[in-house]
C-alpha cells in the first residue's frame, strides 16, 4: 500500500466517524492535495454497492458518469477478441472490463489525474492487457497510435447543465472522432435521453436498463451493428430487438384494464420497442411515458421486461380499494403513481393506517381510476 492510499483510507475512516472536514484536513499529510484525498474518500463511501471492489479511485464526476460494473461487464461479453482503443476513458472502468475479454486495450484521456486513477483501478481489478496514456484523442500523435486498434470506443463527457442532449456538444463529439479516425468500427456511450432522431440511422441503438430503470445507450457502427434497436434488461441479460427502423414502433393504447398490470422496463420505451413486446406477449398498454409505462393482459406474463401485479380491484374511489386491501390482509402498500417525493410517505402512511395485515400490495392510478394490486413476479 503506497502513502496516498494510506491517506485515502485514513480519511475515509474519519468521515465515517463523523469528523468535520476541517478536522480531517488537519490530519491529512501536507504532502498531498487534501481536497483530492477527501474527494476520493467521499466517493468510496458514496459508491453504495455500484462496484465489487472498494479500493477504487474516483472524482465526483467520475463516480457519477463512470460505467456501472454490471453494464461494463455486459458490454465486455458482447464485444470479444478485438483490440480496442478507449479514447475518452476517464477513470478506466469500461476499458478495464474490455481488457478481460479482448486481446489488448488502450485507454486515453486528456486529464492526467483521471489516467492516474485509471491505472490504480486497473491494478485493483488485476487487469493485465491494458495500457493508459495521457493525451488528446483528436490530436494527430494520439490518433496515429489509437488507429491501430480494431475498435474505437468513446464515452464522451456530458455537459451537466445541458437541457437537451446533442451529439455535437459531447466532448469529444462522436462526429469529430469519426472525422479523425475514419472508416473504423465504433462504439459510443451516449446519454439515453438524447432524441433517437439525432442519432444516425445506420448505428445500432442499444438501450440498457438495470432493474427496470434506463441507465445507458450504446451505439454500435460498422461490423459491430447487429440490429436497428435493442433493449437489454440487466441483470438478466434478456434482450428484445428490431432489425428494421420502423419495426415495433406502433402499439395498442387502450383504457381497458384486464386481470394483470405491468410496469414495463424503461429500456423498451426508450428503444421504441413497445410494439415488439405487444406482439411477443399479447398484452396492450394503458399508459406510456419516460417515467412509467403500464401494460395489461388477461393471463399472467413472466419476463424480465415486465414487473407484474395481479389486479385486486379498481375504482374511482380510493376507499373502495382500501376495503379490498383489507379483505386481502394487505398492510403495506407501495404507491406506484406520480407523487411529489416530499408527499410520498405522508400519503402512504395515511392509507396504511386504515389497513391491517402482513401482506404487501401496490396502488396504481390511471387517469381518475385507482388500481389495487398484489405482486406476482
Amino acid at each position: 500500500m503506497d502513502l496516498k492510499e494510506k491517506e485515502v483510507e485514513k480519511c475515509e475512516e474519519m468521515i465515517k466517524k463523523g469528523y468535520s472536514k476541517n478536522k480531517i484536513f488537519e490530519r491529512i499529510d501536507s504532502n498531498f492535495d487534501k481536497e483530492e484525498i477527501y474527494e476520493i474518500a467521499r466517493c468510496r463511501i458514496d459508491m453504495r454497492g455500484k462496484f465489487s471492489i472498494h479500493r477504487l479511485y474516483f472524482d465526483k464526476y467520475g463516480l457519477r458518469y463512470s460505467t456501472p460494473e454490471i453494464i461494463a461487464d455486459y458490454r465486455s461479453r458482447r464485444v470479444r477478441n478485438y483490440t480496442i482503443a478507449d479514447v475518452s476513458c476517464g477513470v478506466g472502468i469500461q476499458a478495464i472490463f474490455f481488457s478481460f475479454t479482448n486481446h489488448k486495450v488502450l485507454g486515453i484521456d486528456i486529464d492526467p489525474r483521471r489516467i492516474e486513477y485509471a491505472k490504480r483501478n486497473a491494478i485493483a481489478y488485476n487487469a493485465k492487457n491494458i495500457e493508459f496514456i495521457v493525451g488528446n484523442s483528436l490530436s494527430s500523435d494520439i490518433s496515429k497510435i489509437a488507429k491501430k486498434s480494431d475498435i474505437i470506443f468513446s464515452d464522451p463527457v456530458r455537459k451537466e447543465t445541458e437541457k437537451e442532449r446533442k451529439l455535437e456538444s459531447l466532448e469529444p463529439s462522436p462526429f469529430k472522432i469519426i472525422e479523425k479516425y475514419g472508416n473504423k468500427n465504433y462504439i459510443f456511450d451516449l446519454p439515453p435521453q438524447i432524441s433517437m432522431k439525432k442519432i444516425p440511422e445506420n448505428w445500432e441503438k442499444e438501450y440498457i436498463s438495470v432493474n427496470g430503470k434506463i441507465k445507458r445507450l450504446t451505439a454500435y457502427t460498422g461490423e459491430l451493428k447487429k440490429y436497428d434497436r435493442r433493449a437489454v434488461s440487466l441483470p438478466s441479460g434478456e434482450e428484445i430487438f428490431s432489425k428494421e427502423p420502423d419495426e415495433g414502433k406502433s402499439f395498442t393504447l387502450s383504457s381497458e384494464l384486464s386481470n394483470y398490470i405491468y410496469i414495463v422496463d424503461e429500456s423498451i420505451y426508450y428503444s421504441f420497442l413497445l410494439g415488439v413486446i405487444e406482439k411477443k406477449f399479447g398484452l396492450w398498454y394503458i399508459s406510456t411515458g419516460k417515467r412509467r409505462t403500464l401494460a395489461t393482459s388477461e393471463n399472467i406474463i413472466k419476463s424480465p421486461f415486465l414487473k407484474g401485479f395481479e389486479v385486486i380491484a379498481y375504482s374511482n374511489s380510493l376507499d373502495e380499494i382500501i376495503k379490498e386491501f383489507r379483505k386481502e390482509k394487505i398492510g403495506k402498500v407501495t404507491l406506484r403513481m406520480d407523487i411529489e417525493p416530499k408527499d410520498y410517505w405522508k400519503i402512504r402512511k395515511k392509507i396504511e393506517r386504515k389497513l391491517k395485515g402482513d401482506k404487501k400490495g401496490s396502488l396504481f392510478r390511471f387517469k381518475d381510476l385507482f388500481i389495487g394490486a398484489k405482486n406476482v413476479t
